[in-house]
């Protein structure tokens, strides 16, 4: 069986094949800047996801429970009498990519891929994203769909539902707002870390649309939520409306207690040490700036 290990947000997990000759490189290429090592023995994994033929069939089967958002693309999610998970997971044409399992608190993964390399390299891809999310719940981090640009060591977190302009704002940053870099575009993990009270967002092996794999840490900047309008008006959000505005952009299910109370724990944390803006605002220049100066930090 062939075992690599990967390091994100400060956290280890492993992805295993049961066949030796499985094309890895291919199938896990968005991993490859979080490859390292194998850890020590004492280091504990996040969790372990088994990828093999017939570890996981195609069959509904358990409770359905709901579907997971996943970009926009709706997983089946199926509650199993163990406690434990089944998904179907699809590409963008509707094909079957994945059939995943996975405990109750996700962390021993396995699934199956289907398709060509393609919608394989899809399902594992999606199979890895969702084990780092639901397992990482209890390690006081959350995968976000959002935006950052980073400038000075902070990142800015740009969220809003899908096609406000979460990656033209940032990019209206990278073009006007000189220093600025893209540190991921649409999946980043944020990470509160309760020894310095502080909160960190980190690249990932997943981004979106837009090929952006960076191995790096920033200080998180602040929160915008974003929302287009005629004029460019901006606001600082109160803890409460921080807090909503925060949980809104988290990879999360509800129908799991363990896993989304734990979320909210971690967002609670992030909202007393963190400031939340909402952006209503053009896609221009201005926009960019407005925001900048309003949040920065240095």
């Amino acid at each position: 069986m062939k075992s690599l290990y990967f390091q994100v947000a400060e956290r280890y997990y492993c992805v295993q094949f049961t066949d030796d000759n499985a094309d890895f490189r291919t199938l896990l290429n968005t991993s490859a800047p979080f490859n390292v090592r194998r850890p020590s023995a004492e280091v504990p994994m996040m969790f372990t996801l088994t990828v093999g033929e017939g570890l996981v069939d195609a069959k509904e089967e358990g409770e359905r429970i709901g579907e997971f958002d996943c970009g926009g693309i709706m997983h089946r999610v199926f509650r199993m009498s163990d406690g434990g998970y089944k998904m179907l997971l699809t590409d963008v044409t509707g094909e079957l990519a994945c059939a995943y399992r996975a405990n109750a608190d996700f962390s021993r993964c396995e699934c199956s891929v289907f398709g060509g390399v393609a919608t394989q390299t899809f399902g594992i891809t999606n199979a890895n994203m969702i084990s780092f999310a639901f397992a990482g719940a209890s390690h006081g981090i959350l995968l976000m769909h959002s935006s950052v640009p980073m400038k000075d060591g902070y990142g800015y977190l740009c969220q809003g539902k899908s096609g406000t302009g979460k990656s033209t704002h940032s990019s209206l940053w990278l073009k006007h707002i000189a220093g600025t870099e893209l540190l991921n575009d649409d999946n980043p993990a944020v990470r509160y870390d309760a020894s310095t009270k502080r909160c960190y967002v980190y690249g990932t092996p997943w981004s979106g649309k837009t090929p952006c794999y960076r191995n790096l840490r920033a200080e998180v900047g602040g929160f915008l939520r974003l929302h287009q309008h005629p004029e460019n008006i901006i606001k600082q959000l109160s803890p409460l409306e921080a807090f909503a505005s925060i949980l809104s952009s988290c990879s999360s299910m509800l129908w799991d207690k363990r896993s989304y109370s734990a979320l909210c724990n971690t967002i609670s944390s992030i909202v007393a040490c963190t400031s939340a803006y909402d952006l209503q605002c053009l896609p221009d220049q201005a926009a960019a700036e407005l925001s900048y100066s309003t949040m920065r930090r240095v």
